[in-house]
């Protein structure tokens, strides 16, 4: 193993980005897929290019490679968060700043969807998820600081995820008794649901493979590095940037699109 020399190890941010451009590709995917839904005379028109890419939207968003993919990209990305959090000794500060990201997230998309009636509210999303389950594995970590002890709770988790059918929660209206609920994952609601469980458990089990495999903070695979990487590194040293200003920006240019075809709310 040979360390990196900007004190990085090249394959975890090559995982980081590579999952935060696939986020970010099945994204796009729901923002196309919504277009019938987000504008009232969709039908009326007839754009035929449009309706291609409506089209293909639909078969990937409700097809068996998404169904499929999406929990393995979201896996690889919590994964490496849990590696990542090992290296870090600023990860309450982090999770807290994300948190802040994500309230201001559910604050501006609950608000658009108030005033427009687009389904575009997130409430507790990947973001809400993340910051909020690497708090909740900092405290366990505080508690405990034992790699047998924090993996036991994070394959629990996992595992009752997969009792609770996390894939197939049923969705459900936002109220404050289903608050906690649609934290927890035993419900769902919005554009973008993440519960605590199974995901927590995933960031937990990472902290213990980057205690295991990345304590010297050293690359397994140094002589794989190269600039085939290049663009998936760059994506996964600005996750942050990413992950708060992507769905935005695809939103927008696919409403801006609209509108310049003839399109309206």
């Amino acid at each position: 193993m040979e360390k990196q020399g900007s004190d990085r190890i090249w394959e975890i941010d090559f995982l980081r980005g590579f999952s935060i451009i696939m986020m970010v590709w099945d994204h796009l995917m729901y923002d196309l897929k919504s277009v019938p839904g987000w504008f009232a005379n969709y039908s009326e028109l007839s754009h035929p290019v449009i309706q291609t890419v409506v089209d293909f939207a639909e078969s990937y968003w409700y097809g068996s490679a998404r169904a499929v993919g999406h929990f393995i990209f979201v896996a690889i990305f919590l994964l490496v968060s849990g590696i990542s959090f090992t290296f870090s000794r600023s990860n309450g500060k982090r999770a807290l700043k994300f948190l802040v990201f994500a309230l201001l997230i559910s604050a501006v998309t609950m608000s658009v969807q108030a005033i427009t009636g687009l389904t575009i509210g997130v409430f507790f999303g990947i973001i809400h998820m993340f910051a909020l389950g690497t708090l909740i594995t900092l405290l366990f970590r505080k508690l405990w600081d034992n790699n047998l002890f924090i993996l036991t709770i994070g394959v629990g988790i996992v595992v009752a995820g997969v009792l609770l059918d996390w894939r197939n929660v049923p969705y459900a209206e936002l109220t404050f008794a289903n608050s906690w609920k649609i934290i927890l994952g035993i419900k769902g609601y919005g554009a973008d649901h993440f519960g605590l469980i199974p995901y927590t458990g995933v960031i937990m089990i990472g902290t213990v493979v980057g205690n295991l495999l990345y304590k010297p903070r050293l690359s397994l695979l140094p002589k794989l590095d190269g600039a085939w990487n290049k663009p998936f590194l760059l994506a996964g040293r600005h996750t942050l940037l990413i992950v708060v200003t992507h769905q935005p920006i695809l939103t927008g240019l696919v409403f801006l699109i609209g509108y310049l075809v003839g399109y309206h709310i």
